[in-house]
């Protein structure tokens, strides 16, 4: 049997036709990898930005300085905006600055685009790197869209109208191509200087907008204001005799204070240099004025009554007298020691009185006196006889001569006091003097005490009142007479 030849078999024929398809088919992906350049390694690098414009395709070239460093290989929206996918060149990425802006351009008036990476004058040494997304995209006006709005400023201009605008346009700028330059250079240069103050210009702007919105706000009133400014005026005018009389006057009241300080300068200040010890002493017994003056707004009704209807009611009682300070009683305390005695706190009752504030001014025996006077006079002025004597009796044993006022021992101390000569008390009390052993009570002391005060008033000792024996005999004996 004879051998059939290779390529007469049905099989190898096949075999044969499914490899040059398949070879075919490589041909072609080889043809497209090549052109896709699947075979050229790059680095990927992300661009973001709101648009892209037209005529941007894929593979579309990046370059920097003009150099190609990489192309575009996949553009996708990205939210509200494009994402790039740029495929860098590794040898020449390190040459990128990292903080470059990227501009799509056009390579023609209408051709297609690319992708321009611009580097800032002052860019950093960082390099961009593999994965990173340059945000600071932007896309130029689109010629299509300058022509698009355009078109209506062209439509509606009269044809001929516009064809004489331009010849006189053109008639104007021929031979002045020089000046025009000139003037544009000189226009840049007045733009380069105001840009860096256009964002402060914004601010201010916005900030005059809402000062304009203050203002409008305030408008009533203002107008409120300026028309009462008018009757303002209305009324100086209506007064002007009034006040020229008063500036007149104000002027020669001027004149007289200049000359009356120029005259009395040094009087003034040696008035208010003597004055200081005085009001200082009256600042160190401020405290007391209080109730020094609350005492004597109660002690007035008492004096109302003890003179009430022209007449002087008494009681007559035969008290105590002062006696005469003696000789070693005199005050030895230097000004050291009150001041020593002026350092503590002041005293809140009797027994609180120490050394330290002996010399402080006090009214602890007013406090005390004032709300029992107090009580008295208004029992008197409601007729309550029994609550009035209830309150003198605590009066007199209060601060009375023969129920004086406790002084505490620091006091006595500091004056060099060494007894309570019938006034001080605690302590030094001495007796009352009593009326059955003084001679002038009896008959024979009445009548020596009548030929005493007859002579000495130049009358004769029986037309001597019984009232001035009364009241002169306890005196000479060492007792008094209290009015109540």
């Amino acid at each position: 049997m004879a051998r059939t030849p290779f390529l007469e078999k049905k099989w190898s024929v096949r075999t044969l036709g499914a490899a040059f398809i398949a070879l075919m088919l490589f041909l072609v992906w080889v043809t497209y990898a090549f052109f896709d350049k699947k075979f050229v390694s790059s680095e990927p690098v992300f661009i973001t930005t709101q648009s892209t414009g037209v005529n941007l395709p894929q593979n579309a070239d990046v370059k920097l300085r003009g150099m190609i460093v990489g192309e575009v290989r996949k553009i996708e929206p990205n939210g509200d905006g494009v994402k790039l996918t740029l495929a860098m060149n590794p040898d020449l990425l390190k040459e990128v600055p990292r903080d470059v802006t990227a501009q799509i351009l056009p390579k023609t008036l209408f051709g297609e685009k690319f992708v321009s990476l611009i580097p800032e004058k002052d860019a950093s040494a960082a390099k961009l790197r593999p994965g990173d997304t340059i945000t600071q995209a932007s896309v130029p006006i689109e010629v299509e869209e300058l022509l698009n709005d355009a078109y209506p400023l062209l439509t509606a201009v009269d044809p001929a109208n516009l064809s004489y605008t331009l010849t006189a346009v053109s008639d104007a700028l021929s031979g002045r191509g020089t000046e025009l330059g000139e003037t544009l250079v000189s226009l840049n240069s007045y733009l380069k200087e105001l840009n860096p103050d256009v964002p402060q210009l914004v601010t201010d702007l916005d900030t005059l907008g809402t000062v304009a919105d203050g203002y409008a706000d305030a408008m009533p009133d203002l107008g409120r204001l300026l028309t009462n400014a008018v009757t303002t005026g209305n009324t100086v005018v209506e007064k002007k005799s009034e006040l020229a009389a008063f500036f007149d006057e104000g002027s020669r009241l001027a004149d007289t204070l200049t000359d009356f300080t120029a005259a009395n300068a040094d009087n003034l200040k040696t008035l208010s240099s003597q004055s200081r010890p005085f009001l200082e002493m009256l600042g160190d017994y401020s405290p007391t004025f209080p109730c020094f003056l609350g005492g004597l707004k109660e002690l007035i009704p008492r004096l109302d009554s003890a003179f009430r209807d022209q007449m002087l009611h008494i009681n007559l009682k035969v008290v105590a007298q002062p006696t005469a300070y003696k000789e070693d009683e005199i005050l030895k305390g230097t000004q050291a020691d009150f001041d020593a005695a002026s350092t503590g706190t002041p005293a809140k009752n009797g027994k609180d009185v120490r050394p330290d504030n002996a010399a402080l001014p006090t009214c602890l025996d007013l406090d005390q006196i004032t709300p029992a006077a107090k009580a008295a006079n208004e029992a008197l002025a409601k007729g309550d006889q029994a609550e009035f004597k209830k309150q003198q009796a605590k009066l007199e044993n209060l601060s009375s001569q023969s129920h004086p006022f406790a002084v505490p021992a620091a006091v006595y101390k500091l004056v060099n006091i060494k007894s309570d000569h019938n006034k001080y008390g605690d302590g030094f009390r001495v007796a009352p003097a009593s009326a059955t052993n003084g001679s002038f009570f009896s008959p024979a002391g009445t009548e020596a005490l009548r030929t005493l005060l007859g002579a000495a008033v130049g009358t004769a000792p029986d037309q001597v009142p019984d009232l001035a024996t009364l009241l002169l005999a306890p005196a000479i004996q060492g007792a008094g007479v209290s009015v109540e």
